[in-house]
């Protein structure tokens, strides 16, 4: 203490004119601006309350516990005050909505969210290091619990009634000070009977809000013809403030389930796997045949019966598989490609309903690759054709228009055989129910050479070099190393021009993309 005595006026008069003066009043009311969007989607709005807590640092009580602010349009407010002292921080938390009954230290599972999931929301935001301001403090809100939603594709006949998560937690505990969800504690069961989940889209998407766990949970869908379905989902850690969709495939009898994170103003966490094993393009889909059309994954497809006795397309494939994703970009290897028959020679998404998609042959085979090995073992098989169909064998095709390139296979037989055109006429297989479509291509001539778009124009007519798939090996070939050189299939392609327009099977390239148009089963 005598060390402090000893310092001289100066240094005091000094240290005088640098001490700050207090001022005579508190900077008024304090208000909180938010900053985040809540389970809505869209932001507060006017009349919404949360519960605040202020604790001054050097203070041993909060200053205030659970005060009321309600929201404006631009900031929360009430009739709490600044204290006096404005150079004492203070750490303050927020959560939102309003428990009159105090601040939760728990949060329990709103098991009935048919009205919304704003009823379900919680949310917290906490900040230290405080100092009194006319200014209103910025507050981060954090969203504390998981959102899920769900995605269903109906393919049922009949409507949905309902959409639960089942299992999972009842409540959990929460540390609004460090913005955490903990285990429930006290004894609260952590059974969750069933949570009812909010449509938000019509007979298409639902909602619902759920405690961040480690859990195996199970969607179950009621339907109005009586029928429950339910399926599990893959043990998942889903994370607080985390948003997970999934998407169900729904079947008369079954539903098919797979999810992914995906981002709406919460947080991205990952992917849910679904229980079981296969892939998404392995799994049934809707399919329902009647006389001259079928209907396949809810598009209608012409069908003929031709004088071969074979019952084909009469247009080509547009269906993609589960998980697949068309390209625009005929460089990119995705297996499937929009058609590009146009002045302009790009994709054209708005073609694909007159012209179908192009394929790759591995994806019209229905499997992840074809190799050196496995490449004649594809022939007659159903690949990405419904039920009951397949992708036409070389017999088939030459059977119908009679020529190749590989004069072997030529079949004078053959109905629509002609021989002065070497072929069968476009315009005869057109007046017999089975046009061409001028699709374009993908075309791709090796391993390691880059894919474009090949568009040919003749009396403008875009797209003349087309090809239809075949499933019947034409050759594989290696390099000297053993590597992959290059995979031909037997194709239908036209020759449309001055002299020509006919339609003759040639050879195909497999990373080619081209048409389908498939077989009916004998």
């Amino acid at each position: 203490m005598k060390r402090y005595f000893s310092i001289t006026l100066a240094a005091l008069a000094i240290a005088a004119c640098q001490q700050p003066v207090q001022p005579d009043m508190a900077p008024g009311k304090v208000q909180v601006e938010p900053v985040i969007t809540r389970a809505t989607e869209v932001n507060f709005e006017n009349g919404d309350q949360i519960g605040f807590t202020m604790t001054k640092v050097n203070g041993a009580e909060a200053y205030a516990d659970n005060a009321i602010l309600t929201f404006d349009g631009s900031v929360f407010s009430g009739d709490l005050m600044w204290y006096a002292d404005a150079y004492s921080e203070a750490d303050v938390y927020a959560y939102y909505p309003y428990e009159a009954t105090g601040t939760p230290a728990y949060y329990a599972a709103v098991l009935d969210q048919t009205a919304g999931i704003a009823q379900a929301d919680f949310m917290a935001a906490a900040k230290k290091g405080v100092l009194p301001t006319p200014n209103a403090i910025t507050m981060v809100f954090k969203h504390m619990m998981t959102k899920l939603v769900i995605n269903i594709d109906n393919q049922s006949g009949a409507e949905v009634n309902t959409v639960k998560i089942l299992g999972g937690d009842a409540a959990c505990d929460i540390d609004l000070p460090n913005l955490a969800v903990l285990p429930a504690s006290g004894g609260m069961s952590t059974e969750l009977t069933e949570i009812t989940a909010y449509e938000a889209t019509a007979g298409k998407v639902w909602q619902a809000i759920v405690i961040p766990q480690t859990a195996k949970l199970s969607v179950e869908v009621s339907l109005s013809n009586g029928k429950k379905i339910t399926q599990p989902l893959a043990e998942m850690t889903l994370k607080s403030g985390g948003q997970y969709t999934i998407n169900a495939r729904l079947l008369q009898d079954n539903m098919i389930v797979s999810a992914s994170g995906e981002i709406e103003n919460w947080t991205d966490e990952g992917e849910i796997g679904f229980e079981g094993e296969g892939t998404t393009e392995e799994l049934p889909v809707e399919f329902t045949e009647h006389d001259g059309y079928f209907v396949y994954d809810g598009i209608e497809y012409k069908t003929v019966t031709l004088a071969d006795g074979n019952t084909w397309m009469a247009e080509n494939l547009r269906f993609i598989p589960r998980g697949r994703t068309v390209s625009s970009d005929p460089a990119e290897d995705a297996g499937i490609w929009y058609p590009a028959a146009n002045a302009e020679k790009v994709a054209d998404p708005a073609l694909v309903e007159t012209l179908g998609l192009l394929y790759d042959a591995a994806t019209a085979f229905g499997v992840e690759s074809i190799t050196a090995e496995n490449a004649g073992t594809f022939e007659g098989c159903q690949g990405i054709c419904p039920t009951g169909w397949h992708i036409p064998t070389v017999a088939e095709m030459t059977g119908l228009v009679g020529h190749s390139s590989n004069s072997a296979l030529v079949n004078t037989a053959a109905p629509y055989y002609d021989a002065t055109i070497k072929g069968a006429s476009i315009a005869a297989l057109a007046e017999a129910g089975w046009p061409w479509q001028f699709a374009s291509m993908r075309n791709k001539t090796s391993v390691t050479g880059k894919g474009s778009y090949t568009v040919t124009n003749y009396n403008g007519i875009y797209g003349i070099m087309s090809y239809v798939i075949g499933s019947t090996l034409h050759q594989a070939t290696t390099n000297e190393d053993g590597s992959l050189k290059n995979i031909q299939y037997h194709y239908f392609m036209p020759l449309y021009n001055s002299s020509n327009e006919k339609i003759s099977v040639a050879y195909g390239n497999f990373l080619s993309g081209a048409s389908v148009r498939c077989v009916k089963n004998k």
